[in-house]
């Protein structure tokens, strides 16, 4: 893991508001921190950085035309 890895998933998630994410990052690094579990936490930093991924990739998608029904019905 490369020393600027934490910053920018601090980052991406402030920018994307992924609040949850970010929450569950912090308490990896306190247990590691706290807890002197650096092999824990760097497994679950690499499934944070997947899941975070993911999350950003649904939010840049464009909504389907079903979704865009469902969200303004009175547009059909």
């Amino acid at each position: 893991m490369k020393d600027s890895t934490l910053g920018i998933m601090f980052d991406r998630l402030d920018t994307h508001g992924l609040s949850d994410i970010k929450d569950k990052l912090i308490n990896v690094l306190q247990s590691a921190v706290y807890e002197g579990a650096q092999n824990y936490a760097r497994e679950e930093i690499i499934h944070l950085w997947e899941e975070m991924e993911q999350e950003i990739t649904k939010i840049k998608e464009p909504p389907t035309e079903e979704q865009l029904k469902l969200e303004h019905p009175e547009m059909h």
